[in-house]
C-alpha cells in the first residue's frame, strides 16, 4: 500500500483512504490513489502492484450482482450471452491517458471490460475482411464507404451502394445487406445492440512489461543508438483463462430464424478469436477461445438461465480447427504427407501461426508442438516443409519445419 504522503489526493480523500484501508476496488486504487512517482520512476511499478494486489481482493458478491443485471439487460434485448475466455493475457484500453502513463480500462465497479464500442468495431472488422475475401476491392476503407453509403434513393451516396451491389453475385449480395443491417450505415442506425462483455468471475490481473531500448529516439531527442539505456514500461493485463460474458442485442423485432441477430454474433465470435480485442494483438495478446465447458454467469442459479450457445466463426479462414487443403492429395487417414508453405503469423506466446500452402494458396493453423526445431519461432514470410494428416474429417499441421 503507497504511503498517503507520496498520494497526490486532498487531505480528505487520503484521510478516506486511510480510513478504509480494505479498498477492494482496483480501478479506483488505479485512477484516484495512484503514488506520486514524480521523484522515483520506480514507484509506478509499485503502483500498479497496488491494483493488481486489490483485484486479488475484489467484490465476488458485487460482481455477481452484476452480471445477474447485466444478464436481466442483455435478454430484454432480445440477447442471448455466450462465453469466451481469454487464450492469453488481454489489455483493455493501454492506449488512455493515466497518472501511472499506462491505461487501462476498468468498469467503475472495479473489474476489467471490453466496451460495447470495442465489441462492435471487431464484429464489423471481421465482417469487412470476410465480404472483402469474395470481392477483391481496392482496401478494406474503400469496401466500407461502400457498405456505409447512404441517404436518400435519389442521392449520390445510395446509388452508388445500389450500382455496386448490382454487379456482385447473390451470396455478396446477402452479405452486404446483412452488413447495413447490423451495423447501420450513415442515414441509419444498425439493430445490433454490442453489450460491454463482463468477466464471468473475479479476474486475476498480471504485471507485463516493454522494454524500449531506444529511449530518447521514440521521444525525439536522438536516433537509436546503442549506448540509450533500455527504460522497462509495466503495464497491467488480464491473465489467461478468465472468461468473459458477451451478448448482441437487436432493436425491434428478430426476423424470422433470427438469422440477422446469429450472423452478427457469428461476426463477433469470429473476430475475437481471429483478430482478437484490446491492445497488442500483434504480439498474441487479447485473443479469446470457447471455454472447454460454458457456465451460467456468477450469480445467476436461475433454471432459466440456458447454457450459451456458441456460434461456429466464419469459414472463410480457418478457424479454430484446421481447414482442408483444396487441391491436396487424397491421403489415408494418418498418414502424413509433406507440403511447402509460407508462415503468415506466428504468437510465440500462445504458440500459434498460421502457414499458407505455396500451391494452393489455403491457409493452415499450426500450433508450437507441431514445430520440429525447439526454441525456434518461425518469423513472417519464412518458407517451411509441414506435414498434414486428416483425421476425423480434418486436415491437420503435425509437424514444421524450415524449409
Amino acid at each position: 500500500m503507497p504511503n498517503l504522503l507520496d498520494i497526490p489526493i486532498p487531505l480528505q480523500s487520503a484521510q478516506t483512504f486511510r480510513d478504509h484501508k480494505g479498498i477492494t476496488n482496483p480501478g479506483l486504487i488505479f485512477d484516484r490513489f495512484a503514488p506520486d512517482w514524480s521523484g522515483q520512476a520506480t514507484l509506478k511499478k509499485d503502483g500498479l502492484e497496488v491494483v493488481r494486489s486489490a483485484a486479488e481482493k475484489a467484490d465476488s458478491a458485487l460482481l455477481q450482482g452484476w452480471n445477474a443485471r447485466w444478464e436481466a439487460v442483455v435478454r430484454a434485448a432480445n440477447a442471448e450471452p455466450f462465453s469466451l475466455k481469454t487464450d492469453w493475457r488481454f489489455i483493455a484500453g493501454l492506449g488512455r491517458k493515466g497518472s501511472l502513463e499506462v491505461g487501462f480500462t476498468f468498469h467503475r465497479y472495479g473489474f476489467p471490460i471490453l466496451p460495447g464500442s470495442s465489441v462492435k468495431g471487431i464484429a464489423r472488422a471481421w465482417a469487412l475482411i470476410e465480404i472483402g475475401q469474395q470481392v477483391n476491392p481496392a482496401s478494406l476503407k474503400k469496401l466500407d464507404e461502400i457498405l456505409s453509403a447512404d441517404g436518400d434513393r435519389d442521392s449520390a451516396e445510395r446509388r452508388q451502394y445500389e450500382a455496386w451491389k448490382a454487379q456482385q453475385p447473390k451470396v455478396v449480395q446477402g452479405l452486404a445487406d446483412d452488413f447495413r443491417g447490423i451495423f447501420g450505415t450513415t442515414a441509419a442506425a444498425g439493430r445490433a445492440v454490442f453489450f460491454d462483455a463482463i468477466p464471468a468471475r473475479v479476474p486475476k490481473l498480471e504485471l507485463d512489461v516493454m522494454n524500449p531500448h531506444f529511449p530518447q529516439y521514440y521521444r525525439g531527442e536522438a536516433p537509436p543508438t546503442d549506448w540509450q539505456s533500455p527504460v522497462p514500461v509495466y503495464f497491467l493485463t488480464v491473465a489467461p483463462g478468465v472468461s468473459f460474458w458477451f451478448a448482441v442485442g437487436w432493436r425491434g423485432a428478430l426476423d424470422a430464424g433470427q438469422q440477422l441477430r446469429d450472423r452478427a454474433k457469428t461476426w463477433l465470435v469470429a473476430g475475437l478469436t481471429e483478430l482478437g480485442a484490446g491492445a497488442k494483438t500483434s504480439a498474441g495478446y487479447g485473443y479469446f477461445v470457447p471455454p472447454p465447458q460454458l457456465a451460467q454467469p456468477a450469480a445467476v442459479t436461475s433454471p432459466s438461465v440456458q447454457t450459451a450457445q456458441m456460434v461456429q466463426p466464419a469459414p472463410t479462414i480457418s478457424s479454430a480447427t484446421p481447414t482442408p487443403v483444396p487441391g491436396a492429395p487424397s491421403m489415408p487417414s494418418e498418414e502424413p504427407v509433406w507440403r511447402t508453405g509460407t508462415v503468415r503469423e506466428y504468437q510465440p506466446g500462445p504458440g500459434r501461426g498460421r502457414l499458407m500452402d505455396d500451391e494452393t494458396g489455403d491457409e493452415l493453423r499450426f500450433d508450437r508442438e507441431a514445430i520440429t526445431e525447439k526454441g525456434w519461432s518461425p518469423g513472417k514470410k519464412h518458407k517451411v516443409h509441414y506435414a498434414v494428416v486428416h483425421r476425423e474429417g480434418q486436415t491437420l499441421v503435425v509437424e514444421v519445419r524450415r524449409a
